[in-house]
């Protein structure tokens, strides 16, 4: 009897450990997710010049990750039924170390790219793996582990676009010393993965079929609700970071401004990635939040649309509002409209492959758009229509339904 006790005594505090290691391994994950790709695009002028680089040619250094995030997604939870979700990140830390030296080492393009793709199915892995994680580990603390998950994450990338042009500036390696900077969290993170890895593999496993699964998802309303609020959302945060300095300039606003205002942007992210998941894990249905996301999306698009400048201040943080609101509460979905993990990851995948390629298109859509018109109003029409899909998804999706309640 005492020997029992002891034996379960001993599993808890394994478990506990567990859960405290794979707690602090998620959080470093979730910083080395964005500051990689952010980081790109105050380097992109300087990449240009050294390389010789056209500008569609340079645009492909943003676009190649959405494609790789859209295009690799739905195959991630797959390879993760037969490996292990620990076991798959800790693989991923690799290649995307492998991908940041790459991309810094070759004095063209081709290996720029290579590596570009390379770490950027990295951190599709962790995209698509993490919210079913977090489900499996942490049910209880559901809201507050996504909020910390998404506020690191933010962090991360806003660290990536703060530091990269003065570190280039800094050191004698250029842009690729600003770049290879983030090989160094990389290799922290892949240490900090080794235990839950280790853990991960003393634990038999069984292959999921989810062959079934994957059919009948893709086949399932509520399936297409989630994915239509989480593609949306992406095409607007896309969108908004690629053309929004040229869409106010219209009213005289200057580049700095513009740029500052998309720094004040990310500001008003911050405390909404941090109360959103907490607030809508206490409640049954996340509905009125998923609508309110979406028109706080079309009341700034509006603003943006009038021609006094007075308008686009407050239209910056009402799409800061939206978007981190959105993007928080689609995290959320994956495991509160799922009836298992294996559900969760599969969801996941499928959402943030439709996701990211709408995500690859809205930038593109929207400049060729101003080309032929000559005129930002259709692009801000096409962004207004994503609000209004996002504002009825939001609806939809944050009702207290399970996909299972549309299986046939």
């Amino acid at each position: 009897m005492v020997f029992g006790e002891v034996m379960k005594t001993n599993s808890t505090v394994s478990n506990t450990q567990h859960r405290l290691s794979l707690f602090l391994a998620i959080l470093a994950l979730a910083f080395v997710l964005r500051g990689p790709l952010t980081g790109v695009g105050p380097l992109l002028q300087n990449i240009q010049a050294q390389l010789q680089m056209s500008s569609t040619l340079a645009g492909l250094l943003t676009t190649v990750p959405l494609l790789t995030f859209g295009l690799f997604s739905v195959f991630i939870p797959r390879i993760a039924a037969r490996l292990g979700s620990e076991q798959m990140v800790f693989f991923a830390l690799w290649v995307l170390t492998l991908g940041l030296v790459l991309r810094c080492c070759g004095s063209g393009l081709f290996l720029l790219l290579t590596g570009t793709a390379l770490l950027s199915s990295a951190i599709a892995v962790g995209n698509v793996l993490i919210p079913s994680m977090v489900k499996q580990y942490f049910p209880l603390k559901m809201g507050l582990v996504t909020a910390l998950y998404a506020l690191v994450m933010n962090f991360g990338g806003a660290t990536g676009s703060a530091l990269s042009a003065p570190l280039a500036h800094s050191n004698l390696w250029g842009w690729r010393g600003a770049m290879m900077i983030w090989v160094l969290p990389a290799l922290v993170t892949m240490v900090i993965w080794w235990r839950p890895f280790k853990a991960a593999n003393a634990i038999p496993r069984q292959v999921v079929r989810s062959r079934t699964v994957t059919l009948h998802l893709w086949r399932n309303p509520l399936a297409w609700q989630v994915t239509l609020f989480m593609g949306f959302q992406s095409f607007l945060f896309y969108s908004t970071v690629s053309w929004l300095p040229l869409i106010v300039a219209k009213a005289g606003v200057s580049a700095t401004e513009a740029g500052g205002w998309l720094g004040l942007m990310q500001l008003v992210m911050v405390p909404t990635n941090l109360l959103i998941p907490i607030y809508a894990a206490r409640l049954k249905q996340q509905h009125w939040i998923g609508a309110m996301c979406g028109v706080a999306l079309i009341l700034s698009i509006l603003l943006l649309m009038l021609p006094w400048r007075s308008c686009y201040l407050p239209a910056v943080l009402l799409l800061g509002l939206g978007i981190s609101g959105a993007f928080c509460l689609s995290m959320m979905f994956f495991s509160l409209r799922s009836d298992s993990v294996t559900e969760g990851v599969l969801l996941s995948g499928m959402a943030q492959t439709c996701g990211y390629l709408l995500a690859s298109v809205g930038p593109v859509l929207m400049g060729a758009l101003h080309d032929i018109i000559h005129s930002w109003f259709p692009a801000l029409w096409l962004m207004l229509l994503a609000a209004l899909v996002i504002t009825v998804s939001g609806w939809k999706a944050g009702q207290d339904r399970k996909l299972s309640d549309f299986q046939k």
